[in-house]
């Protein structure tokens, strides 16, 4: 169960038109906004189900190896460390003043519960020395907060090396592309890097790319959700020369879903069934 915080309305407000608004309009103007992230303005989340089909057409036309592995968060909003969430609003262009307004208002308020059964008389929360973290659901800067959350966590994948290159057929335009995010739903998008390598090697990569993405939203003060996660692969063989999709009893039962979630122990398992 996850509990939708109802904020004082003029401090929601405020939230809502300084990040939501003034902070997401100047990220849009300057580029900040990744293009792996399909929750953003003129974008809808069928764009990214279609980018994603066409990235498994282009591996069938090419015959290369290729997984897509889900990798989604859990709790969203609620867990994200205000240490990160401060560094990433200050890379969107906020003042420091007014992050430390917002977060601070959230680490010390007091919550309380209403339910079908009434309002609890006993509340929770935090104080300066022991602070409530999470950005809150309801809250009118989570959104967009996350998002500039989520953007650095694209840019850490990134530049550990994990982006996939692609170039126009005609234009002949490069262009990276690490994976297809929509809030904190991700599928990774990895490919062979050499046409030379074996499927042990390929896993080998893909076991890299999925736990330093669990280690990145670890840091965040999020986690892989075991339940969320699963993946897609595509091997080939080749019989009288002719390339032949594997079935998935010819992929090593090293290779399985379960004992990929055992190995992935910095992100609590993320590899589901």
């Amino acid at each position: 169960m996850r509990a939708i915080c109802l904020l004082e309305a003029d401090f929601n407000w405020l939230n809502k038109l300084i990040f939501a608004k003034r902070m997401m309009d100047q990220a849009y103007d300057n580029g900040l906004v990744p293009v792996e992230q399909f929750a953003r303005r003129g974008v809808q989340a069928s764009h990214g189900v279609l980018c994603k089909v066409l990235f498994c057409d282009m591996m069938r036309a090419l015959h290369e190896m290729a997984g897509i592995p889900s990798v989604d968060l859990g709790n969203c909003y609620d867990a994200v460390a205000h240490p990160i969430a401060s560094i990433a609003l200050q890379a969107f262009q906020v003042p420091l003043t007014t992050i430390v307004l917002s977060l601070s208002v959230l680490q010390t308020m007091t919550f309380f519960l209403r339910t079908g059964y009434g309002v609890s008389t006993s509340g929770y929360g935090g104080t300066r020395s022991d602070p409530t973290f999470g950005l809150g659901q309801g809250n009118g800067m989570a959104p967009s907060g996350f998002s500039a959350v989520s953007s650095l966590m694209v840019g850490a994948f990134q530049r550990l090396g994990h982006a996939s290159d692609f170039s126009g057929a005609w234009s002949g335009l490069l262009f990276c592309l690490a994976a297809i995010i929509y809030v904190d739903d991700t599928d990774l998008l990895l490919r062979s890097k050499s046409r030379d390598l074996t499927m042990d090697q390929f896993f080998a990569d893909c076991q890299t790319s999925v736990t330093d993405r669990g280690q990145i939203v670890l840091a965040t003060g999020g986690y892989l959700k075991a339940g969320k996660c699963f993946w897609y692969m595509m091997g080939w063989k080749w019989v009288n020369g002719a390339p032949h999709l594997r079935t998935t009893t010819e992929v090593s039962d090293d290779h399985s879903p379960e004992k990929w979630a055992s190995r992935a122990n910095p992100a609590s398992g993320c590899w589901g069934r």
